[in-house]
């Protein structure tokens, strides 16, 4: 009996050493996530994308890992967004990072295009950082030239960029006079009225969906609408 006694407090306390051994192991690796998205963010910035990808790569993995998921299977739902703030930060600038790599990748890498900024946006909207997703992408609309212009431009009017969804979606077709005008007409006309808050709150729910429809249309169909906005925006000008 005591042989056997022996026995069992034996296998526990090796079991114990190999949960520990474990935990000490899974500690370390997830350590070293900082390191590759550390290495990630050098090796982007130098222009070296093959192993910026390797990094980033190894940097999701990890994380993967640590929340037992399985490959592109993250979400927002597997993190704590009161603890775990700095992490989805990092996590969506990796994102966006992985984003801007597969623009340059021409169509074979479209769809990891899509795949990330799906990711990014998914990540960035009802954060606190929302705001800050959303004006690194009217950067990079701005100064950054992307290849696929429109997938960009879908992100940044789903974190909310530009609440003039419609002629935000066509705005290299307008005058650079018009969206400040639609702008002082909502604020200075349409809040001033409980019919005009009924319809912004109406346009906000409905317009980022249009407006995703509209920069998918064909540029002919963009130019008539942007036409059409202008003359709407000329004649607020007018009565002012």
């Amino acid at each position: 009996m005591e042989e056997k006694t022996l026995s069992g407090r034996a296998r526990k306390k090796v079991k114990a050493q190999m949960e520990k051994a474990e935990r000490e192991r899974r500690s370390k690796l997830f350590a070293r996530r900082m390191e590759f998205a550390r290495n990630g963010a050098t090796a982007f910035k130098q222009g070296n994308l093959k192993d910026a990808l390797h990094q980033y790569f190894g940097y999701i993995e990890i994380l993967e890992k640590a929340k037992d998921v399985g490959r592109d299977e993250l979400q927002p739902k597997h993190f704590d967004t009161t603890k775990e703030v700095a992490e989805l930060l990092l996590l969506t600038g990796v994102y966006w990072d992985l984003s801007k790599i597969h623009d340059l990748g021409g169509k074979k890498a479209f769809d990891r295009l899509r795949f990330y900024l799906d990711r990014f946006v998914m990540f960035s909207r009802g954060m606190p950082f929302q705001h800050v997703s959303a004006e690194l992408v009217r950067k990079f609309l701005v100064n950054g030239s992307p290849k696929n212009r429109k997938e960009f431009k879908s992100a940044h009017l789903q974190l909310g960029g530009g609440k003039c969804f419609l002629a935000t979606a066509v705005e290299e077709h307008l005058p650079s006079r018009t969206l400040p005008i639609l702008r002082t007409f909502r604020d200075q006309c349409l809040m001033s009225s409980r019919g005009g808050r009924m319809f912004v709150r109406v346009y906000y729910r409905v317009g980022p969906v249009m407006a995703r429809g509209m920069i998918r249309m064909p540029e002919s169909v963009q130019v008539f609408f942007a036409r059409l906005v202008e003359k709407f925006a000329d004649s607020l000008e007018v009565r002012s």
